[in-house]
C-alpha cells in the first residue's frame, strides 16, 4: 500500500509545485512592478488576465484532486477536468520533471496511477457498463504464425504467450476484448465500439499517450511486464486485468 502511493503522489506533488511557483513568480513580478513605477493601465489589464488564469488553473486543480475521492458532476465538467488533466496539468508536471532531471518513467507511473484514482472514484456506479480490454500485440509470442491485429478469437489456444491466457479467462466475462498492433488501431477500436469504459494494457509510454489521446473516455491502465525487453514477448498480470473488470461491471 505504501509503495502504491509513492507511486500516485510524484504526478500531484509536480503539478502542485508547478502551480506554486507560477503563483509565486506572479506575485512577485506584480509587486516589483508597483514598486518601482507603478503599474500602468495596459500592465493592469494584463496582470489581471494573468490573476484569472492562474484562480482558473488551480480552482479546476483542487476539483481534479477532489475527483480522486469523489463524483465529479454535471459530466461536461469532469470531461473538462479530464481534458485539463491530460494536456495542461501533465504538460506541467512533465516539464519540471524534466528541469529536475527525474526519469520519465515514473512521472509516466504516476500519472496513470492518478488517472487510475479518479476512473475508479468516479465510474463505478455504471449500470451495466460496456468494456473494452485493450491489449498490446507484443503480448503475443513472436514465433507464433498467426498476427492477430484485432479479434483476439484468432488466438489458435496454443498456449505459448499471455494472449491465450487472457482471451481463456475473459470468455465469460461482459467485456470485448481486442488486439491493437498501434495508436491508429486503439483509436479505431475505440470509435467503433465506443465503450463505456476502457481497461487498457501496454507499456508507460503507450499507455501515457493513449490516456491522453482517449481523453474523452474513462480508461483504466494496466502496465504489462517486459521480461524480455520493450515489445517483445511481454507479459500482464491476469489477476490485475479481473481486479479491473470486477470492480465496474
Amino acid at each position: 500500500m505504501k509503495e502504491y502511493y509513492f507511486a500516485v503522489i510524484k504526478f500531484p506533488v509536480l503539478v502542485s509545485t508547478v502551480l506554486i511557483i507560477l503563483v509565486g513568480l506572479f506575485f512577485l513580478l506584480a509587486l516589483g512592478s508597483n514598486s518601482r513605477t507603478g503599474i500602468s493601465g495596459n500592465e493592469t489589464i494584463i496582470y489581471t488576465l494573468v490573476f484569472i488564469s492562474l484562480v482558473f488553473l488551480v480552482s479546476n486543480w483542487i476539483l481534479v484532486l477532489m475527483s480522486t475521492h469523489s463524483v465529479i458532476k454535471p459530466p461536461f465538467v469532469q470531461r473538462f477536468s479530464h481534458w485539463m488533466l491530460s494536456h495542461i496539468y501533465y504538460p506541467m508536471a512533465k516539464a519540471l520533471n524534466f528541469i529536475t532531471l527525474q526519469k520519465t518513467h515514473t512521472l509516466q507511473e504516476s500519472f496513470l496511477n492518478f488517472n487510475n484514482e479518479i476512473v475508479m472514484s468516479n465510474y463505478m456506479r455504471l449500470e451495466n457498463p460496456k468494456m473494452l480490454v485493450l491489449l498490446p500485440h507484443c503480448l503475443q509470442g513472436s514465433e507464433c504464425k498467426i498476427r492477430i491485429t484485432n479479434d483476439i478469437n484468432d488466438c489458435a489456444d496454443c498456449g505459448a504467450c499471455d494472449i491465450c491466457t487472457v482471451k481463456n479467462a475473459l470468455s465469460n466475462q461482459p467485456v470485448k476484448v481486442a488486439v491493437a498492433s498501434g495508436g491508429s488501431l486503439a483509436r479505431k477500436l475505440i470509435a467503433d465500439n465506443r465503450p463505456d469504459l476502457i481497461i487498457a494494457v501496454a507499456c508507460h509510454r503507450d499507455l501515457t499517450e493513449g490516456v491522453r489521446d482517449a481523453w474523452q473516455f474513462p480508461v483504466y491502465s494496466i502496465l504489462n511486464e517486459r521480461p524480455k525487453g520493450p515489445c517483445f514477448e511481454t507479459t500482464v498480470s491476469l489477476k490485475a486485468i479481473e481486479f479491473a473488470i470486477n470492480r465496474f461491471k
